[in-house]
């Protein structure tokens, strides 16, 4: 049996696309080896028999006072050693990094061995794992244009993987044909939740002037209860979700989506095509999700709202007016659909098992 190796932990942003790539190369023949950590979203989402999860010991550095840099720099150099240990014992065929601090030392590992490497960047910056990774990959797959800043045979712009379930949604013809239907609005604080949203959303949506509206809200792990008594105290009807599996479901539900920019969330809401208010968070590494946020403003494919002291008053202006506009939310999600490429997880998958036969 032939493994492949993937190297992906961390937030929903790595482990999803990782995840269903995988699933692609599980229905292909092969089986799985995850190189992640022990605090990492993928040991939630992976559920299947066919890819064992592997622990290291990496951990982030950038951003830290000295002492956890140091500390972080050791765990490192440890974490090469181990991936290189779990490289060399189950001896895959590919591997394939999706950045983050837990990709670098299984792709040296994977440089060192001869084994071939792929890369994936999700956002429209790359991350300062995957600039090092590229000297290291043979391919490099990018969701933006010029993420790498840089023109090359071996980068592909593919999109972000998206699960296969997405393609059976309703179509955004079919969601926004009724001018008169109740408008479901979908809010994502990503895979950790958003405390922003979670503060301040309830009490926004509480001033809208049309009243025939349905909230679903993903809030993150143990913020449950408080929102919910924010919903209640506004007398809103609303479903708080911690989390969920069933993503699919909530977009199939929703009109309007309300998220981050994170490079899954965005890709969802392109597979599917819905309307969306995009709010980046301030304090992403290199304000990537600014930038994610305004590749798609600039080709009208969604609506850009920055967290700033006039956030709540341009959010409900916003909002106010798109609920009144339904000729909008459908423009909105249909030219989101055009973003990326339509054959994602083939152009990826085709392009990384070519490798292997050569």
């Amino acid at each position: 049996m032939k493994y492949i190796a993937i190297l992906s932990s961390g937030t929903g942003g790595h482990v999803y696309p990782a995840y269903t790539l995988s699933i692609e190369y599980i229905k292909k023949g092969y089986k799985i080896i995850w190189i992640g950590t022990k605090n990492g979203l993928e040991n939630k989402v992976v559920q299947d028999e066919s890819i064992q999860i592997k622990h290291v010991k990496s951990q982030g550095i950038r951003g830290k006072n000295f002492l956890k840099k140091i500390f972080g720099l050791f765990n490192f150099l440890v974490s090469i050693v181990e991936s290189f240990i779990i490289i060399k014992k189950y001896k895959p065929c590919l591997i394939f990094g999706f950045g983050g601090y837990v990709s670098l030392p299984g792709t040296i590992s994977g440089f060192v061995l001869n084994i071939p490497v792929v890369t994936h960047e999700q956002n429209s910056i790359a991350g300062t794992a995957n600039k090092i990774n590229y000297f290291l990959s043979k391919r490099i797959f990018e969701t933006f244009p010029m993420s790498f800043n840089r023109q090359s045979n071996k980068i592909i712009h593919t999109g972000n993987p998206v699960r296969d379930n997405f393609n059976e949604l309703e179509s955004p013809e079919s969601v926004y044909s009724d001018s008169k239907s109740q408008i479901n609005i979908l809010i994502l604080g990503g895979s950790q939740g958003s405390s922003f949203f979670n503060n301040t959303l309830p009490f926004a949506i509480s001033n809208f002037d049309n009243n025939n509206i349905s909230v679903k809200h993903i809030c993150g792990f143990d913020n449950k209860k408080i929102v919910q008594e924010k919903y209640l105290k506004y007398k809103i009807n609303a479903e708080v979700l911690e989390f969920t599996n069933d993503i699919d479901k909530c977009f199939n539900w929703s009109t309007l989506v309300v998220c981050r920019a994170g490079s899954t969330s965005i890709s969802e809401v392109a597979k599917i095509g819905r309307a969306s208010i995009i709010i980046p968070f301030p304090y992403a590494t290199d304000n990537h999700q600014l930038i994610n946020a305004e590749y798609l403003a600039k080709n009208s494919a969604t609506i850009l709202l920055e967290q700033k002291d006039d956030f709540i008053e341009n959010f409900i202006t916003t909002i106010n007016i798109l609920l009144n506009d339904q000729k909008r939310l459908y423009a909105l999600a249909k030219n989101i659909q055009t973003i990326f490429p339509k054959d994602t997880i083939n152009i990826i998958v085709e392009n990384s098992l070519d490798l292997i036969k050569k």
